[in-house]
């Protein structure tokens, strides 16, 4: 459950070798790559190794040549090596050939049909019936009546042959002397025949001829203009040919394996001792956190050096979307539900809906609810907490205002505790006086903490052992942490050392701070009362499910279908609800505090070749 350390790795390679690395490096699932120019500085004597990506063309020319012919081109595993001057005069050859079919093709779009009745044509090849010197060929479609009237035709000076036949053409070919072509096509023309046109070359006997060495030569050149695409990961020193990026601690020995057989140096580093490079986050959770990582990437990955949030954002997650959504049998739904579609599918939210379906059966049973009904549990509520009905209902009135109480009280306790994260983590980036002054800090903590215990002191007096009332305790607690919201400006510059004045004048800082502290204090009020919509989530949910219960009363014996449609309506379109809002609460109201997603993905090298 955190941040998977990383080391710097570095391989060094001769001017014969460093291909080689780079195709290794391809395949490699546990290498993130970091660009050379990177690595390189005015000091260190570094070049980038640039060379123009000829192979890059050449893929350019294949494709044009085989979609002119309408061939996809696909690349597949290659057997044999070719020189640029190979591949050149093999694009030239091929080119020439494939203009041949482009050229003898007819512009004209033909139909499904008229391809069937041109591959029996082809049987008698199409260069054959072009270079007869005394017989000419002609083919076509004819209108079944116009078809009939071939047989009437009197001294005919053609032949026909029958090719293909639809439910309104016949596909026809016809041969005749030269000497009668003229008035042959007359009599076709007046019998309405759709000439098509003949190909001069057999287009796809000359695609098959070339069809399994163009995929094998479009093969090598993308694999090869891949391996170019990579050089901007290698540093030149001399004839030291670098490339250096990061690998998981514990895939230390699977990377060296990568590089076994190659005459290579592996050279594995602390992250620290290259300052210029920033390592890339990669998350690593257990079974029952992993699914909300989801949630953490789509705000942005914690910094390297930061802590993964997965775990608190899964366990506060969890806690709301479970006290909002209360329902027994709703929950298991959701968990059995969430947790298939996971193994299934391998669903990242339907893992994390099963796994927050589950306290929703935890809350749904304190709730006393089980699909709405809510007697049900009535006798083991009685069985356990001794109590004359249930230990909470929902819906009574009096139960009202300690829900949403009790809701702003856990809003509270939340923004505590975010406030502690972003302290130790202030502290961990060398930010003190952000940890020290801001309201999110050890300021910020303070003051909020004491005006809950006012608040506590006032409406429950003698609960607390001092009075929270005392002046004293008052400029201490609430008066300070006030003056160090204001000053938080001037006391960092001076603890950086730059002097306590502001840059722009106290007149104009003075200003600007009594605005800053008030939206402060402002925002305490709202980011507490924003809570408030966790208790009435609780009292919706109820209130829906009474809705459907009441309609099922009504309803008669179409009753258990009004039942099952209505919880599925309410898990639906509740469920959809209350996850949005917990999320928000999530991002806007904790993630807010402590969170800056500034990190850097971990990219395996191999995923730009996918």
């Amino acid at each position: 459950m955190s941040i998977v350390k990383m080391k710097l790795a570095t391989v060094h390679a001769g001017k014969d070798q460093f291909e080689d690395v780079l195709q290794r490096c391809r395949t490699c699932t546990d290498f993130h790559p970091e660009p050379a120019d990177r690595m390189v500085t005015e000091d260190n004597g570094g070049k980038l190794l640039q060379q123009d990506n000829v192979y890059a063309e050449f893929l350019t020319q294949l494709k044009n040549i085989g979609h002119s012919v309408g061939f996809e081109l696909k690349a597949r595993q290659w057997n044999h090596n070719y020189t640029t001057e190979q591949i050149d005069s093999f694009i030239h050859e091929v080119n020439d050939q494939f203009a041949l079919i482009t050229d003898s093709n007819d512009t004209s779009v033909m139909t499904e049909n008229d391809e069937i009745a041109l591959e029996k044509v082809r049987e008698y090849g199409f260069e054959a019936m072009h270079s007869c010197q005394y017989i000419s060929f002609g083919m076509g479609r004819l209108p079944l009546e116009s078809f009939k009237k071939l047989s009437l035709i009197e001294n005919k000076n053609f032949i026909v042959e029958d090719l293909h036949k639809s439910g309104h053409y016949h596909w026809i070919l016809y041969a005749t002397s030269n000497t009668y072509l003229k008035d042959v096509r007359k009599i076709m023309e007046n019998l309405f025949l759709e000439e098509i046109r003949i190909p001069s070359v057999d287009g796809k006997k000359i695609l098959d001829q070339y069809r399994d060495e163009l995929t094998e030569v479009y093969s090598y050149c993308a694999y090869i203009s891949e391996i170019h695409k990579l050089y901007r990961y290698i540093a030149r020193f001399d004839q030291d040919y670098q490339i250096s990026g990061f690998v998981p601690v514990s895939a230390e020995a699977s990377f060296r394996k990568q590089f076994e057989g190659l005459d290579v140096q592996i050279e594995l580093r602390d992250p620290d001792e290259a300052s210029q490079l920033t390592p890339p986050t990669k998350l690593h959770n257990n079974w029952l956190f992993r699914p909300f990582e989801m949630f953490v990437e789509m705000y942005g990955l914690p910094n390297y050096k930061d802590i993964d949030p997965t775990p608190f954002v899964a366990v506060t997650f969890c806690l709301l979307f479970g006290i909002m959504f209360g329902d027994l049998g709703q929950g298991a739904v959701l968990l059995v539900g969430g947790l298939l579609l996971e193994k299934l599918k391998h669903n990242r939210l339907a893992g994390i809906v099963g796994r927050a379906g589950l306290i929703s059966m935890i809350f749904g049973f304190l709730f006393g609810s089980v699909f709405g009904i809510e007697t049900l549990l009535n006798p083991i509520h009685q069985s356990l907490f001794g109590v004359r009905e249930k230990l909470f209902e929902v819906m009574d009135s009096s139960a009202t205002m300690p829900l949403l109480i009790g809701a702003v009280a856990i809003g509270a306790v939340l923004i505590l505790m975010t406030m502690i994260i972003n302290i130790y983590l202030n502290f961990k980036r060398r930010e003190p006086a952000e940890a020290l002054f801001s309201q999110n800090g050890v300021a910020g903590f303070v003051f909020y903490s004491y005006i809950i215990l006012f608040i506590v002191g006032n409406f429950m007096p003698g609960v607390l052992p001092f009075n929270p009332g005392s002046t004293p305790l008052i400029v201490l607690f609430i008066g300070v942490p006030l003056v160090l919201f204001f000053m938080k400006e001037p006391l960092a510059s001076l603890m950086r050392g730059d002097g306590l004045t502001p840059e722009e004048g106290w007149g104009g800082f003075v200003l600007e701070e009594v605005f800053e502290v008030i939206e402060i204090l402002l925002s305490f009020v709202t980011n507490s009362l924003s809570y408030l919509r966790v208790g009435g989530f609780v009292l919706s949910h109820a209130g829906m499910m009474l809705v459907v219960m009441t309609l099922v009363e009504m309803t008669g014996n179409a009753g258990p279908v009004v039942f099952i449609f209505g919880n599925l309506f309410v898990m639906a379109l509740e469920g959809l609800i209350v996850g949005i809002q917990t999320l928000r609460l999530e991002y806007y109201e904790m993630f807010s505090r402590y969170f800056v997603g500034n990190g850097k993905k971990f990219t395996m090298i191999s995923s730009e070749n996918a």
